[in-house]
């Protein structure tokens, strides 16, 4: 397919593309760390819901690419996001729901995920992008 004859749904980058049923993996991206959407939302359980913190999700999402076209054809009704743990003190990432994170801290809602303990995260990287590269980077990050 051309990117000529690419056309995604609402014309926004971030909705999939009109007409593709190829299945694609949705994976979220972070230096070297990659997440699968699918397999992290095998490892949730309902305790792990918790409310984010507006005032940390607002310095998250500073550093988040945000596409703005399409925060406005969000449907109302949305299911909450997905963060991770990083060990050591390295932080939590959103990894799924950016864009419902930024419309929901822009109207002064509330913003739910679901927060994968640092244990299910490891588990998340390893199968996500093979037990020798995640382990590797899990040490890096034990080091720092």
């Amino acid at each position: 397919m051309s990117n000529s004859s690419i056309h995604h749904l609402n014309h926004c980058s971030r909705c999939p593309v009109v007409g593709d049923d190829r299945q694609h993996r949705e994976c979220y991206q972070f230096l070297t760390l990659r997440f699968d959407i699918a397999i992290a939302r095998k490892l949730i359980r309902s305790s792990m819901l918790h409310r984010v913190d507006p005032t940390g999700l607002a310095k998250w999402l500073e550093c988040t690419h945000i596409v703005e076209q399409h925060l406005f054809h969000l449907p109302e009704r949305l299911s909450p996001g997905l963060m991770v743990t990083l060990p050591n003190g390295c932080g939590r990432l959103v990894i799924d729901g950016n864009h419902r994170a930024a419309r929901a801290l822009r109207r002064g809602e509330e913003f739910t995920a679901f927060l994968l303990p640092e244990r299910e995260t490891r588990k998340l990287l390893r199968r996500s992008m093979g037990r020798r590269a995640a382990d590797f980077y899990w040490q890096k990050m034990l080091q720092a």
